[in-house]
């Protein structure tokens, strides 16, 4: 909890508690640090009586304007927090009911403190093996359902309307294969951007490009890369990963999703981090296609295009251990486990 925090953590406790003397704390939030945030969730939120959203960032606030989601402001104090990021700091009052949620699929990075996930009533995760990782470190709480953010893309939930709507959204010319390109996090030490960034644009010609790029990454090599007449995606990648025939990554989690959804997988080679992970670096060797240079990435892309199903087996072996189901009902379990703790949000 850096310092700040401290020094709202006591006022914040102390409105709370005055606010019990005259009424018990009311309403459910969903805390969006992120707009990714609202992404995962909102598979979930079907199932579920509305819920309020907050968020402390106004670009999430707009993001979600844009939605159609009207986002309040922190500060709130709720009965009870879902979120998918490790922010209790912000809810810290004891007698709030905390619920979270992984924003990723399995963890593609090293696991935060245990003292974090158990500042939660429950917490959910997208496997059994992630779970067992985390109670490892010492968690103490959690269950597996999947991951509701492919529950549509798995299920193939979208209509003809839909799908050409993303496509005229990314400029997608027909009869041209489709290119995911993302990236990790440039400051977690394991991005590979730098090795494709000023180079992608010798690919338009061929291919349908695009791409998405972590939340935090600056804006300022977004507009680099639309600049060169390349779509960025500006919120949920999964639509657009349904839509790809090859997806080229990192160390990002992404990484994970486009496993799920068996799609060509091609990764460059990228340095340790301070957060990598060893099981994590021999799955995504297992399951794409490791290129070290650019001669190599263009020769994968040939080979991936001429053999969709390389590495698929692999890819199978990676989803049993990242994922419960694929069944996409991942968002039906998440709220199940949600409305034991909360039975008011039953619909």
């Amino acid at each position: 909890m850096i310092f700040k925090h401290w020094i709202a953590k006591y006022p914040y406790i102390l409105t709370y508690r005055l606010l019990k003397l005259f009424r018990r704390p009311r309403g459910i939030v969903l805390y969006c640090s992120e707009f990714l945030d609202w992404e995962v969730f909102e598979p979930v939120q079907k199932y579920l009586k509305p819920i309020k959203v907050v968020s402390n960032k106004p670009k999430v606030r707009k993001l979600l304007a844009e939605k159609g989601i009207r986002a309040g402001r922190l500060p709130v104090f709720p009965k009870a927090v879902i979120m998918t990021r490790h922010s209790c700091d912000r809810f810290p009052a004891p007698e709030i009911i905390r619920i979270g949620m992984t924003h990723g699929a399995y963890h593609f990075k090293k696991l935060t403190k245990a003292k974090n996930y158990n500042l939660f009533n429950q917490y959910l995760f997208t496997s059994e093996a992630g779970l067992q990782a985390a109670q490892k470190i010492g968690v103490k709480i959690g269950v597996a359902v999947g991951y509701p953010k492919l529950d549509k893309a798995l299920t193939g939930a979208y209509s003809a309307t839909e799908l050409k709507s993303l496509k005229q959204e990314a400029g997608i010319r027909e009869g041209l294969p489709i290119i995911v390109f993302s990236s990790t996090w440039t400051a977690s030490g394991m991005s590979a951007l730098h090795r494709w960034i000023d180079r992608i644009e010798e690919l338009k010609d061929r291919y349908n490009v695009i791409v998405t790029l972590h939340p935090w990454i600056e804006e300022a090599k977004r507009k680099y890369i639309r600049d060169k007449g390349i779509y960025v995606i500006k919120t949920n990648p999964v639509d657009y990963l349904y839509l790809a025939e090859i997806v080229v990554g990192d160390n990002s989690s992404l990484l994970g999703e486009a496993c799920a959804l068996n799609k060509a997988i091609i990764t460059w080679k990228s340095p340790r981090g301070r957060r990598s992970v060893a099981e994590i670096e021999k799955m995504i060797a297992s399951f794409s296609l490791q290129v070290d240079s650019w001669e190599e990435f263009l020769e994968a892309i040939e080979t991936c295009l001429k053999d969709p199903g390389i590495k698929s087996a692999e890819r199978q072996k990676a989803n049993e251990i990242m994922y419960s189901s694929l069944d996409g009902q991942a968002g039906a379990r998440a709220a199940a486990e949600i409305v034991k703790f909360l039975p008011e949000l039953a619909l």
